[in-house]
This record gives C-alpha cells, structure tokens and sequence, in this order.
C-alpha cells in the first residue's frame, strides 16, 4: 500500500483509513444517559462516557439533543479525606495526621510562595487529562501514607511497599496502582522529595499483581467499514435537518478515515483557549483528496502537528472527501470551529457519542459496546485486516509507541457486519 509523505506528518494512503494518559480507578466519573423516545416506545441509550448527561428525543424523522450539566459523582470521604474512587477503596488507617490530610491533598499546597508561575506551567506541560490523573494518584497515596504516619517529604520505600499490597488485597488492579504511584511520584519530583517508586520491591510487587490478576482486556467494540456504512445510511432519518445530516456523516467519516482521537476532532472550550481541536483553517478540501492538520494530540503536546491526506473513494458512500465536500457546502461560516450546527454553535463531544449510540440502537447494535474511540479501534483494525504493516498502522494513528497492537481486534470481535471487509 502507498505511504504518501506531507510536509507537517506522515499520511498513508490504503482502502480505507487514511493517515491511554494513565486510568486510574480513582477518576471521578461522570454519567451519561440518552433516552430515544420513538412514536411507540421509549429505547434507554446508556452510557459510562465522561460528559454531561441529556435528553435525545426522536420524534417521526426529527432528533434533538439538549444537553444538561452533570450531576454525578463518586467520592468517598473519610477522616476529612474526598478521595474519588471506582471499585474497592486502598484500606486507609484513620490514625495519624489528620490535620495535614485535609489541608494537603493537593499537591500544590507544598508549593513555596512566589512559585507558583513555575508550577502553572508545570500544570501545562502535560495534558490536562494526565494532570488530573497525576492529582488523583498523588491524593490517594499521600492519603495512604498519612495514615502511616508520613510526614511531608521523601518517602521510605517501605512504605510504598505497603500501598501496593493494600492495593492488591483491596482488588485494586496493577494498572489503576502504577497509575496512582506515577502520579505521587510525579509530584514528589517537582516538590525536590525522595521518592523510590521504581525501587527493586515495589516493582517485582507490581510484577506479581500483573501475574496474578492479569489486566482487563479493552471492551469497546471496533466500528468497522461496514458498520460505518449503516451508520452513515440512518443518519438522515435521525437528523432534524440536512444541515444535521451532512454534519454527522462528515464527523463520523472523518474520524474513521483519519482514525481521529474525539479531542482531535471537536472543539470544547478548554481545547479553545489551548488551541486544540480541528478548525476551519485546519482543513483543505481538494478535487480528490482531503488534507487535515491534526494541529495537536495527546502524543503532540507541543503542537507542531501533522498533516493527513485522505483521498477520494469514487462511488463509495462513507468517502470522506464527499462527505466534506456536502457539508462544506452548506456549513455556516460563523465560527473558526469546523463542525458546527446551523446556529454556529460547536459540536460537542457528547452530542457526537449522543448521535452515535441513536444510530446504533437503530443499526441493531449495543451501544454502550462503542464509544467515541471505537472509529479509532475500527480504522486500526480494518487496516491490519487489509494487510498494512505495523509501521504503517502506527502512522495511520499517530502511535508513538507498540500501544496500537490494543486497537487491533480479532476477526469477528464486532457484531458489524462484514469486520474486514473495506466496502470499496
């Protein structure tokens, strides 16, 4: 398969696309539901998505999403600690120094004054989704070893030692606790404390969890050519306009043909002022291709981006230089955000999943099975079925490292029909 260079990125041209942050356990989570209610009966569409929660009503032809801020939340407090949490809690001693636990959960509170320009930009030199982890990790181990006693400062491994076994007698898995510990040492090392997180015990510790408990695979289910192809076709009957319709085939096309990481597609407020996100000048649609610069991602933070060039698939429905193409056609020029509604307002990453799960419940589908990765896990999938290299693949997403090999699904993992099959 040709590999096409661009002056900003690396671009692969094949028959079809074109072209992690730590979890923790410990996250926060927000909830969403979208509840499609048809001439008939109502069809509950939930999720598990971070987002706000909403009301997607499909009345005849027409869909309308209306978004609501988000209400959940998960937090178990004890001993003056809010320790978010998912799944069974690290056992945590209420004895020993329970006035700094309050006070200190954050890490910048052991900021020295007059600091805290450094520590501002300590903040964005890695994405914020990493610094939440990091935060997360850093207030439940320090929560941890105040019960034991610690005192603000480097850490004994023995110690450390210590909450990697709480861990793993609590069920916390190997991954959520190297989340926790990258994240406490993180901040130990831009305090200037001791902190032998990569001692010899707390990894062969770690090692053992890894035995013992094997990690999780991921779930989410692959959106292959196939599938895309069904979701696209039941758009205009979900969508309250052709404005709408041209808009989510252009989005859902894009991502699976650029095998776009959601941040990389839309635009929320955060990713505005940090310049992120896919704008109108990022976009330059030609006779028979498509050039998209992916300006920054979670692997570009300093955003030097990269160019895609997808190209023209001639009679085929999910082409993407043909879906650009309608929806440019008839897109308002009232916003530098490229996806937009009639009334300028940005598509958003909830009203994108929204949308999508709608057309999964009408293509037979799961939708909580899928999420907004799954375009990704798709395009990967698809273009190791088709035979591109592994090289290539890591070009096609952007991967710096072997973690692609987890977007790669078996032949058969979705309930798509026709898994490799291209459709062209």
């Amino acid at each position: 398969m040709p590999v096409q260079e661009s002056p900003c990125g690396v671009s692969d041209r094949v028959p079809g696309p074109s072209s992690g942050s730590v979890g923790g356990a410990a996250e926060q989570q927000h909830s969403e539901r979208a509840s499609v209610v048809s001439a008939s009966e109502p069809v509950a569409v939930g999720g598990g998505a971070t987002g706000t929660s909403a009301d997607v009503v499909v009345a005849g032809r027409g869909v309308t999403v209306v978004e609501r801020p988000a209400v959940a939340s998960l937090e178990v407090v004890s001993g003056g600690i809010s320790v978010p949490v998912e799944g069974p809690p690290v056992s945590v001693s209420s004895a020993g120094a329970r006035g700094s636990r309050g006070r200190f959960s954050d890490a910048g509170a052991f900021v020295e004054p007059g600091r805290e320009g450094v520590w501002e930009m300590l903040r964005l030199s890695v994405a914020p989704a990493t610094w939440s982890h990091y935060s997360t990790g850093f207030r439940v181990v320090s929560a941890f070893l105040f019960s034991r006693g610690w005192v603000p400062g480097d850490v004994a491994e023995s110690f450390l030692e210590d909450f990697v076994l709480d861990s793993s007698r609590a069920g916390v898995s190997k991954r959520v606790v190297q989340g926790r510990l990258a994240g406490f040492a993180f901040f130990c090392r831009a305090l200037g404390w001791n902190c032998p997180s990569s001692g010899f015990i707390v990894r062969r510790l770690l090692r053992a969890m890894g035995r013992v408990v094997p990690a999780r695979p991921d779930s989410r289910l692959p959106i292959h050519h196939d599938l895309l192809i069904q979701l696209l076709s039941v758009l205009p009957d979900l969508a309250h306009s052709p404005y709408e319709s041209a808009l989510f085939q252009a989005a859902f096309s894009l991502a699976f043909f650029g095998a776009l990481r959601v941040g990389e597609l839309l635009v929320s407020a955060s990713d505005r002022a940090r310049g992120r996100g896919l704008l109108v000048h990022h976009v330059l649609l030609g006779d028979s291709e498509v050039r998209i610069c992916v300006a920054s991602s979670k692997t570009d933070q300093a955003g030097r981006g990269q160019w895609l060039v997808l190209h023209q698939v001639v009679g085929c429905v999910s082409c993407p230089v043909a879906r650009l193409s309608e929806y440019l056609s008839v897109r308002v020029a009232v916003s530098s955000e490229f996806f937009v509604h009639a009334d300028g307002a940005p598509l958003s990453r909830f009203q994108f999943l929204a949308v999508l799960r709608l057309a999964l419940v009408r293509c037979g589908e799961e939708p909580r099975s899928y999420g907004t990765h799954s375009f990704r896990i798709g395009a990967a999938t698809c273009a190791s079925a088709a035979g591109m290299s592994e090289a290539g693949i890591r070009r096609l997403g952007r991967w710096v490292s072997g973690a692609f090999r987890g977007y790669i699904r078996p032949s058969g993992a979705s309930r798509g029909r026709g898994g490799s099959s291209m459709g062209l």
